[in-house]
């Protein structure tokens, strides 16, 4: 039996680690390929040359970056749950530099990071669920670290976080994907 790409057993690991770190996840399934697909479809990879991904889960949006990033660009992953991260470690590749740190203290370990070309910020923190104050905190490190060569992308269930989103970035669009469990929006902005 499988479940969308996993066996019985390795759903049932993914599904309780998920449940056990709702507080944190927000989600109750993995993105399903047609939502990641959705996601990277609006990075250039041929000009990335930093791409910085906030909750990256157990790498399922990951490992397609890592498969279509440049050999030069860097890849910042920040995961508040370490059984995450040890799975993301588990990826192996030296463009990955994975950190068990909160988004809110990205400015810390890339903000002083020298750095030419294009940077991609691929967020799926859950900020419907996440208190006011951290929300806060999180989306003026983001846009501590971007300039006008930053492109954010945020994937959610629902709009209500549009008004914070265009806050910060204020050139913003909103792409639909039906096809995932539930059905998400995906947040595409520039400053």
């Amino acid at each position: 039996y499988s479940c969308l790409l996993f066996t019985l057993p390795e759903f049932d690991t993914l599904s309780s680690e998920l449940l056990k770190s709702f507080k944190t996840s927000g989600a109750v399934a993995f993105s399903s390929p047609r939502l990641v697909k959705r996601i990277i479809k609006n990075i250039d990879f041929s000009h990335a040359s930093r791409i910085i991904e906030l909750g990256p889960g157990n790498g399922r949006i990951t490992d397609d970056l890592l498969h279509l990033m440049r050999k030069d660009a860097t890849l910042f992953a920040f995961e508040v749950n370490k059984s995450f991260c040890d799975d993301l470690e588990k990826l192996n590749d030296p463009r990955l530099k994975v950190f068990n740190e909160s988004a809110a203290h990205i400015r810390e370990f890339v903000g002083s990071d020298n750095h030419e070309g294009i940077t991609y910020i691929v967020s799926s923190i859950p900020f419907g669920i996440l208190p006011e104050s951290e929300c806060d905190k999180i989306m003026q490190s983001i846009h501590d670290i971007s300039d006008e060569k930053t492109t954010f992308i945020q994937y959610s269930y629902s709009l209500i976080q549009y008004r914070r989103y265009k806050k910060y970035f204020p050139h913003l669009k909103v792409q639909f994907e039906l096809i995932n469990i539930p059905p998400a929006f995906v947040f595409v902005g520039r400053q």
